[in-house]
Formats: structure tokens, C-alpha cells, sequence
């Protein structure tokens, strides 16, 4: 079920027809084409002050925010749509709004005339948080229990391909032959397994995927962005460069070895890719199978504004922790990218047919119900050229409902 946006001849006043009684008088509101789009830095604002503590969530492409729920059932879904179209009607300014499995809500808000987020979305999403709503009690109880710490079991994965654990053949002592084998040798300037653009579409695609995380994730001069499992510090330079002198690149690395290799990178400029200054390599007393160890200044202020998990879910063992702790230092409109194998094996044709399957311990769909579980949406599904095994998702931080005497859905967290 979906009403569509009025178009700007429909937000003028209209005659009542012979024998209606006449309408209530509404304040006129200023012509929808007439409203100027709010700008990228606008909109932060307005999602930190006026909406903070509000459910709703920007789109990738930053010209409307939605708000969606489990309604308690079909009534208490109709009761939401027929106070929301009485305020949009006086308001002039109407939602789409949509229905499905006839009590999921979904509310989208945008100023079609004006081509983006305008000011009279800002006040309608206010308008419509005043609406009570009935929600599904096990729909909020799930929500408010997104980022709730728990014991997490570890991740389940093929034992036999894996004999040394998930992330075993990064953490071995002597560091030399894996050092060499993917990152390169200092003579050469690098060029290792995890770098050549011949075995790894990744390193191919490189300035894709940073084009595509900033038109797509938010990613823009000043942000504070972590690459979670950096590795041997691919797409560090890339990302330095995009968020500029005033950002700030964090390189979250668990294994020592890679660690090493980032330092080195960092100090010595014959390997050319780390001069700059904005490039924080992590320290790994921090770093550990649950916790990527971010700055306790990012974290206690939620300036972190983007994280990048580059093949590297599919080697998480605790998922849901790691991204619990993301989701703790990020700011209000906070996006996650995660670029990961499809888990078929008609789509990943550069290595044996059964390797994807003992490799990826689950699929795409696995993988984003795990996310979305602890407190993120996802916006956008990119199809990034360069990269045919590999899907590019993008998710953004949701506000969950807080609970008061026990009770979810007293308010929204960021």
C-alpha cells in the first residue's frame, strides 16, 4: 500500500464541493517547490539536533529519511496512516507511506518538488514521532535488545578448511612468509597477493570502491572512517586522500604481521602508500577478536562516521560484538560498508568451484540479518564494476527504542 507525494499543484487549497461542510482552516505552508534543499552539512544537523532521539534514518543517497516498525496488528497499522494523513494534510505536505505483511510500516519523506530533504521534512518527521503508535511487543523487544551485550558463541565455520581457526594463518610467529606472500617485499615496493590487481579484484577495483563509499556512504572530506582488518593497508591511501587533512583514517588490524607492515609502510616512504598524516595505525594492544580497538576519543564523542569491512565479515568470529562496538563510536547518520564473496559458486570463478562455499561461512542474506540484528538498516545494495564476486552493501546506524520501567519503546537511541 503506497501514497504517492503530492505534486506542487496539489499542495494549494481547494474549494469545497456544494453541500460539504468546509474544510477546517490549516496554516498554508510555503509552496513544496518553493522550499530550498537542505545541504549535506544541514542535514547532519538536522539529524543530531532536531531528530536526534527520532526514528528515522537517511537514505545513501541523502534526499529522503524513513522511519519503519511492526505494527501490533492491521488496526493499529491503520490508526498510524489515518493520524499521519490528518497531519499531512494540514501540514500540505504529504509521506509515502507503505504497508506490508499487513503491519510492517514503512514512512518515507522527501520534497519530490524540491528534488531532496527540505525543512518541511524535518518538521513532518517531528509532526508524526507525536503520533502513538501500538507496536508489536516481540518486534520491540527484539529492537531494544539490538545492542545489548551478550555472551556471543563463536561464529560457525568449516573446521577443515579452517584447521587453525578463522584468522589462525594471520597470527603465526614468524611473520616473514606471510609478510612477503601478501603484502610484497620492501625491493619491490609491495605487489603481494592482497595488492595485485591479477588475483584480487579488490585491488583492481580499488578507486571504485572508494568512488562508490562516497556517493553512496557518506564518505566526504572531514570524515572519521575506520577500515576494519586493513590488512597490508590497500585502500588507506585511497580513503586518506578522500577524506582529506581534516579527516581522519583509522587502520584496525588484528594480525601483528599486518600490523608490522602498516608501521613500516607509515615511517619508510620507499613504500609509497602511507605518508599521510591522517593515517592512525590502531594499536593492537586493543585489537582483538571482539573489540577493533578504536580511540577511546571517537568513541566517547560518536564521531566515528564510517566503517569498511573489505573481505572481512566472512573472518569474524564474534560478528555481532565487533559491530556492536562500531556501532557504539559512531555519529547519528553513521554508515557501514561491507564488501564480501557471493557465496555461489557460478559467480566466484577465480578459485575451484567448492572453495567460496568452505571460505564464506554464510551468504549475503546471513550476513545482513546478522547486521541488521544489532542496530543497522541497510540502504543500498551498489553493483560497483571491477568487482563480479564481490557485493558491495552499505547500512546505516538505526536508532533503537529505549525502554522506561521496563517497558520498550519510551523513546529512540542513537
Amino acid at each position: 500500500m503506497a501514497t504517492p507525494q503530492s505534486s506542487p499543484e496539489e499542495e494549494e487549497e481547494t474549494t469545497p464541493v456544494s453541500g460539504d461542510p468546509p474544510p477546517p482552516k490549516t496554516p498554508v505552508t510555503r509552496s513544496c517547490a518553493q522550499q530550498p534543499c537542505l545541504g549535506p552539512e544541514e542535514i547532519r544537523r538536522a539529524l543530531a539536533d532536531t531528530l536526534h532521539g527520532h526514528p528515522w534514518v537517511l537514505s545513501a543517497d541523502e534526499r529522503s529519511i524513513e522511519r519503519s516498525f511492526r505494527a501490533k496488528n492491521w488496526a493499529a497499522a491503520m490508526q498510524f496512516f489515518t493520524a499521519v494523513s490528518e497531519i499531512a494534510e494540514t501540514a500540505k505536505h504529504h509521506p509515502d507511506l507503505h504497508l506490508t505483511q499487513w503491519r510492517d510500516v514503512r514512512v518515507v519523506l522527501s520534497t519530490h518538488a524540491a528534488g531532496g530533504l527540505t525543512k518541511l521534512d524535518i518538521d513532518l518527521a517531528v509532526a508524526i514521532d507525536a503520533v502513538p503508535v501500538d507496536y508489536s511487543p516481540a518486534w520491540l523487544r527484539d529492537q531494544a535488545s539490538s545492542t545489548t551485550e551478550d555472551d556471543e558463541a563463536p561464529a560457525a565455520f568449516d573446521a577443515a578448511y579452517y584447521a587453525n581457526g578463522l584468522n589462525g594463518d594471520f597470527l603465526v610467529d614468524d611473520t616473514t612468509a606471510l609478510t612477503e606472500t601478501f603484502a610484497g617485499t620492501l625491493s619491490e615496493g609491495g605487489g603481494g597477493k592482497f595488492e595485485d590487481p591479477e588475483q584480487r579484484d579488490i585491488a583492481r577495483a580499488k578507486d571504485e570502491i572508494v568512488a562508490a563509499m562516497q556517493k553512496h556512504a557518506g564518505l566526504r572530506e572531514g570524515s572519521v572512517i575506520v577500515d576494519v582488518g586493513a590488512g597490508t593497508g590497500l585502500l588507506l591511501p585511497a580513503l586518506a586522500k578522500a577524506v582529506g587533512p581534516t579527516g581522519r583514517v583509522l587502520a584496525s588490524e588484528l594480525s601483528p604481521a599486518f600490523r608490522e607492515v602498516l608501521e613500516l609502510r607509515k615511517r619508510d616512504p620507499r613504500w609509497g602508500l602511507l605518508d599521510g598524516a591522517n593515517v592512525e595505525i590502531l594499536s593492537g594492544d586493543g585489537i582483538d577478536e571482539k573489540n577493533p580497538g578504536l580511540p577511546e576519543d571517537v568513541v566517547a564523542a560518536n564521531t566515528l562516521d564510517c566503517a569498511l569491512l573489505t573481505d572481512v565479515y566472512h573472518h569474524l568470529v564474534f560478528p555481532r560484538t565487533v559491530l556492536r562496538r562500531l556501532r557504539d563510536a559512531m555519529a547519528r547518520d553513521a554508515t557501514l560498508v561491507v564488501i564480501d564473496f557471493h557465496r555461489d559458486s557460478k559467480r566466484v570463478t577465480s578459485h575451484e568451484p567448492d572453495w567460496v562455499y568452505a571460505h564464506v561461512r554464510a551468504d549475503q542474506a546471513t550476513f545482513t540479518k546478522e547486521i541488521e540484528s544489532v542496530g543497522f538498516v541497510q540502504i543500498a545494495d551498489v553493483d560497483v564494476p571491477g568487482l563480479p564476486e564481490n557485493y558491495f552493501l552499505v547500512f546505516r546506524k538505526r536508532p533503537l527504542p529505549v525502554a522506561a520501567a521496563g517497558v520498550p519503546g519510551a523513546g529512540w537511541a542513537v
